[in-house]
């Protein structure tokens, strides 16, 4: 009985440095695991809001004094507007856009998807119809309006046809 009498006080004794010892030890744990924690997350959130600050690039507004913004000047080409086959492989650079009016000529190869294009003065110009907006192939000698882009090599100029639509 005496064994269990000297284990019963040495609980006794032990018990209060034990709950201080846990508590301790949550709060250690605390300081050493969350606090950085909480610090790594609010300092990542002070670079991701200092580099998306978007109130620099909103509009401030008008002034009387500004200059007015010129007018777009067509799809690209400003001076000299390549409206004729002639003036797209005379004129046109890499990237620029076009619009011509004319009408497709059919190869005796129906699968292709490279097509000849001519204008009203009878010149013609490889075109690309494979990325345009349409689904169908255009038909033969019906006049269309071609948008496109231009796509200029050292050997060749063609044409990356938009989009194709029959002038009616």
């Amino acid at each position: 009985m005496m064994l269990r009498e000297k284990a019963h006080q040495y609980k006794k004794s032990h018990a209060a440095t034990t709950a201080y010892s846990l508590s301790y030890n949550l709060f250690r744990g605390f300081i050493r695991y969350v606090i950085p924690s909480l610090t790594m997350i609010l300092m990542a959130y002070v670079v991701f809001t200092s580099l998306n600050n978007t109130a620099v690039a909103e509009p401030q507004g008008f002034s009387s004094g500004s200059a007015q913004r010129a007018a777009p000047q067509g799809f690209g080409i400003q001076s000299t507007q390549p409206n004729t086959v002639n003036g797209v492989l005379a004129n046109g650079q890499t990237d620029d856009y076009v619009v011509l009016e004319g009408r497709f000529l059919i190869p005796d190869n129906k699968n292709t998807s490279e097509y000849f294009f001519s204008d009203a003065a009878g010149n013609e110009i490889k075109v690309d119809i494979s990325n345009s907006n349409n689904n169908t192939p255009p038909l033969p000698n019906a006049n269309y309006f071609l948008w496109g882009q231009v796509e200029r090599s050292f050997f060749a100029t063609t044409i990356n046809a938009i989009e194709y639509t029959p002038m009616l």
